[in-house]
């Protein structure tokens, strides 16, 4: 029986396979066009999904700067459906960013400026840089033309902050240095340890002005946070236009025009249909 069963076809696969076999041999040259077309499609599909997941790899992977909500941010203040996915990324990187204090033997600390965690310690921020509108509560803002964005990095370099005022390099903006002097970014006249941060076009307000250098120590620690920036922008007088910002690192050593990790360009635009309220 066992026998029977793989040398005998049933009635439907025997006539199945007559009526294919009767096919081919009538018109052989269509059935391989079309096979040959069937091959070329299936070879295309590979090699997309082949190229998607490549490129997905390698930008989960790749160091550097980067921006939340990520990609070219499209909104409309007076519909919150246009923003609901750029409220969503922001909120699960700050579940993330604040949801612990403690991971195995590592102590999660809010750290002040100036701060040197030892071997098992790594920081956040302090809340008050979430006291004004870039927050949870006020949706980030994106119900206004002043959203808020998210600068972070991942990475393990380690930069080399500037140590006097008179390091600060002519590439770097104006506006930068002069808060730096402003807010007072120093401690018994030596300027405190900051990778800075700088964005072309728009930006009205910063809650910090860089990355304090003790976010680049123990990154290989459970529980380690990445270094974030939190930026508002001003897009008031910019309804329905493309805005392109690019926003760069400063320290030592840093070459933003031949070192893509220290920089991140993005867009974003307020839809044409926003009416002031």
């Amino acid at each position: 029986m066992s026998r029977n069963m793989i040398t005998v076809p049933s009635e439907i696969a025997r006539k199945s396979y007559l009526y294919l076999k009767e096919k081919i041999s009538s018109n052989k040259k269509a059935t391989i066009v079309i096979i040959g077309g069937y091959f070329i499609v299936v070879c295309l599909i590979a090699v997309v999904v082949t190229f998607v997941t490549c490129n997905s790899a390698v930008t989960a992977k790749k160091e550097g700067l980067f921006v939340i909500p990520s990609g070219n941010i499209k909104f409309n203040p007076n519909q919150k459906s246009t923003y609901e996915e750029e409220i969503s990324s922001l909120n699960q990187f700050f579940i993330d960013y604040y949801n612990a204090t403690k991971a195995d033997d590592t102590q999660v600390i809010r750290c002040p400026l100036g701060f040197e965690p030892n071997a098992t310690q790594v920081c956040i921020l302090p809340e008050q840089y979430l006291q004004l509108d870039c927050n949870p509560e006020n949706v980030w803002n994106y119900n206004t033309t002043a959203p808020c964005i998210i600068l972070s990095y991942n990475g393990t370099t380690k930069f080399d902050p500037y140590d006097d005022i008179e390091e600060l390099p002519s590439q770097m903006p104006d506006i930068l240095k002069e808060q730096i002097k402003e807010f007072g970014y120093f401690y018994n006249n030596t300027m405190l340890e900051v990778i800075w941060v700088s964005c072309t076009s728009g930006i009205i307000y910063s809650y910090n002005l860089g990355f304090p250098k003790y976010f680049f120590s123990n990154t290989n620690l459970p529980g380690y946070r990445k270094p974030i920036v939190v930026l508002q922008l001003n897009l008031g007088n910019e309804i329905n236009t493309i805005v392109e910002i690019t926003c760069n690192m400063w320290a030592k050593g840093i070459d933003n025009e031949k070192n893509s990790e220290t920089s991140v360009k993005f867009t974003v635009t307020v839809g044409k249909n926003y009416q002031e309220i």
